[in-house]
């Protein structure tokens, strides 16, 4: 099955590449909740939910819990990178309160077709005929806010860290190769066909990206894309954003390092650089290593005049990650007298 969607010349001139904080905790959700099997996946959702109070949050995993539809308040995109969670809240709790009910039986419609017999949203039903559209999304925004402290905040560093990189890389093949290219290469569900975009999706009716087309990226789609039109002309496609698995490092221990690394650089440096597979910044090091940001940022400085570190910089995030040199020292070698692995 394959959604079409037509864009001409002056939507591909509207391109745009971002994230959302919110869609990110609607995704991460969605992902847990509906048995992703991806390893860091179950992992960070071992430990969130240790932080959750038992079957919270309630109204955003009863819509979750209906299937495939997502509503699109749930999925917002943004005018401008990066925003804030309270932002976004914002824009949620000011939906038009004629988009709910609309978005919500659009939601139970899928349900149905994906086989879920007779859905029903009780708890939303009964607090939007008690109270009214603008007390159920201020409910579903204070859910989301709980949510997010507990579940995503911990993570947050290391997961932002890569998803600016991702879009930094997304520039660079628009810039050299166009916005064709930089779309198609977002993910296996894309491709094109002339003019239209082809998705990978359960097709509805055919859709036109006449205002522009937003990509909006997430750690939290392993293999697969989502899309929704907009009232303003435009279409978002989420797709996944590479280094995902950042996310899973906020609590995780830091990685084994071996005795010979440690005796040529000492175990701090030695820990530090057994880290840095992945991106981070040294706030989140210090937080991981349980040291202070001064001294991460001694040792950083140490590793990188080395040359085993490679260092960059975004805004005022400066982001670390190991240099090939850096990735050469940490592999281990197999030592004498001991068996290597079958492949």
């Amino acid at each position: 099955m394959v959604q079409a969607v037509e864009i001409p010349a002056e939507g591909l001139r509207n391109v745009r590449f971002g994230w959302s904080m919110l869609s990110e905790a609607t995704l991460s959700l969605w992902a847990a909740t509906g048995g992703d099997q991806t390893p860091w996946i179950q992992r960070w959702w071992s430990d969130a939910r240790r932080r959750l109070a038992p079957g919270r949050p309630r109204l955003l995993r009863e819509i979750i819990g209906l299937g495939g539809y997502l509503p699109d308040f749930l999925l917002p995109v943004t005018a401008g990178n990066p925003s804030s969670l309270d932002e976004e809240l914002h824009a949620l709790v000011t939906t038009p309160a004629g988009a709910i009910r609309q978005e919500l039986a659009c939601a139970i419609t899928a349900a149905k077709r994906t086989g879920l017999g007779d859905p029903a949203l009780p708890l939303a039903t009964r607090l939007l005929d008690a109270r009214g559209e603008h007390a159920y999304l201020a409910t579903l925004a204070d859910e989301l806010s709980i949510y997010w402290k507990a579940a995503l905040a911990p993570y947050w560093d290391g997961l932002r860290a890569d998803l600016e990189l991702e879009f930094d890389h997304r520039a660079r093949l628009l810039a050299a190769d166009g916005v064709q290219a930089a779309i198609a290469d977002l993910s296996r569900h894309l491709a094109w066909s002339g003019g239209t975009l082809l998705v990978d999706v359960p097709p509805r009716a055919r859709l036109t990206a006449g205002s522009g087309l937003w990509c909006v990226g997430s750690a939290f789609l392993s293999d697969r894309v989502l899309m929704s039109s907009r009232p303003d002309g435009t279409v978002a496609i989420y797709f996944p954003a590479a280094g995902r698995a950042t996310a899973a490092s906020g609590r995780q221990p830091p990685r084994q390092v071996s005795r010979d690394l440690t005796e040529l650089v000492g175990a701090t440096r030695a820990a530090l650089l057994a880290d840095l597979d992945i991106t981070h910044t040294t706030a989140d090091l210090a937080r991981r290593h349980h040291l202070s940001a001064g001294t991460v940022s001694h040792h950083l400085g140490i590793l990188h005049r080395a040359g085993l570190l490679d260092r960059g910089r975004d805004g005022k995030h400066v982001l670390y990650r190991r240099s090939p040199l850096g990735n050469a020292l940490t592999r281990r070698p197999c030592r004498m007298g001991e068996k290597r692995k079958a492949s």
